[in-house]
């Protein structure tokens, strides 16, 4: 039987189909939307940001402790590959900031348009798989819309459930009902939920460049991000929110309301705030302190942080010590309360999924079930803004696709 069954249509499922073709297999395509790559075609605002230039070692790294489980996938399907297929069939690319790689064009269809005409798979949308089946501990087929269809290989691409209207549960359902563990999904790239009515009285509010940080473990380790950040009326969002959202949502859901520490200037620590304070007292010691901090911030956000550190109407020359060190605490780190991320439906991707535990890292075959297959935001990795996600989907449907314990 050459016929293998892959369930979902996002680049995992795209990419998969297309090393199935060139292995000189008939890729069929199952997805339960009336339409194919519902993700990819909105990623990025309908631009998708596909890859970054990190090198695999660091790319690795941005995904936490199971970055090193990518390590066979990268080998196998670096981002050169990706890159170099796209190019040759007809979809140019551009590197648009030093960092970041979109489509030239501005348009994540071509993307799609790429994999689908290359792979010449068959989609068959509107098809819901209910049931994987299995025959002495093997894959014997699917059934989808209450048919059961024969296949020897399923490859199980079908995501997670962020996104309102695009993610569902589905694969990880047919996962669980042949016996994998799943880890507990949680929203990533998501909102931070911020307890502090302050916070959301600022909303609308950005901050182009800041840190935020928190710490985790009886080690106290600490997890921050840093990039752009907006206030918003739930909490905080931008890039540094996002990036911290999956490692904020389980520390949360292990510990319950947790301590988040903002730094709005991430390049000054405490001795280059004091020095700067102290150059206002010498300098304009009759201006006002926010006065002087809205230079260096949004004045909004100097005036919250003068009022919170009770130094709002206070003139440089007339800082006591005890505002002073309350000002600069809360210039590195000021504390906020985070009580998780998301919701599910406004994360861009899902923490949690599958566990590695149970997947075969050099062929992404199932550990349980022989002829089953893994690919893409259903297994438990999950990585932050800037093409890490698709970068992962795509080589990871790669090397699912090349079925390589069939072919060893």
């Amino acid at each position: 039987m050459n016929r293998v069954a892959v369930i979902g249509s996002g680049p995992a499922g795209l990419s998969a189909a297309l090393a199935l073709r060139e292995c000189g297999r008939e890729p069929v395509v199952f997805e339960r939307r009336d339409l194919p790559a519902l993700k990819l075609l909105a990623s990025g605002g309908g631009r998708c940001n596909f890859t970054n230039i990190l090198e695999p070692e660091v790319f690795m790294e941005k995904f936490g402790r199971n970055g090193l489980f990518m390590r066979d996938v990268l080998c196998f399907a670096p981002r050169e590959w990706l890159i170099s297929f796209l190019e040759t069939h007809g979809v140019p690319v551009q590197l648009t900031d030093g960092f970041h790689y979109f489509p030239k064009s501005g348009k994540a269809r071509d993307i799609l348009n790429a994999f689908l005409t290359a792979s010449h798979a068959v989609v068959k949308t509107s098809s819901e798989v209910s049931e994987i089946l299995t025959e002495d501990g093997a894959v014997s087929g699917i059934r989808v819309n209450g048919i059961a269809l024969p296949f020897e290989t399923v490859i199980l691409a079908a995501g997670g459930p962020a996104w309102k209207g695009l993610g569902s549960a589905s694969g990880l359902r047919l996962a669980e009902m042949l016996g994998h563990t799943i880890v507990k999904p949680l929203p990533a790239v998501a909102p931070l939920l911020i307890r502090e009515d302050w916070v959301k009285s600022l909303a609308g509010v950005s901050l182009e460049r800041a840190r935020l940080f928190m710490r985790r473990g009886k080690r106290h380790r600490v997890i921050e991000t840093v990039g752009n950040l907006l206030f918003t009326h739930e909490g905080l969002s931008g890039f540094s929110a996002l990036d911290l959202a999956g490692d904020a949502a389980a520390i949360c859901a292990e510990n319950g309301d947790s301590e988040l520490f903002l730094s709005v200037r991430p390049e000054w620590n405490r001795g280059d705030w004091a020095a700067e304070v102290e150059r206002w007292r010498r300098g304009d010691g009759w201006k006002l302190i926010r006065s002087h901090l809205a230079r260096h911030i949004v004045r909004s956000v100097a005036d919250m942080i003068c009022d919170l550190s009770e130094c709002y109407d206070v003139k440089a020359c007339s800082l006591s010590a005890v505002q002073r060190d309350a000002l600069l605490d809360n210039l590195t780190a000021l504390p906020l309360t985070v009580y998780g991320a998301g919701p599910m439906g406004k994360a861009m991707a899902m923490r949690g999924g599958v566990s590695l535990k149970e997947i075969h890292p050099a062929t992404l075959e199932s550990r349980r079930v022989k002829g089953l297959y893994f690919a893409g935001e259903i297994m438990d990795l999950v990585g932050p803004c800037g093409g890490y996600n698709m970068q992962w989907a795509f080589s990871s449907g790669r090397l699912a696709g090349s079925l390589r314990n069939l072919h060893s």
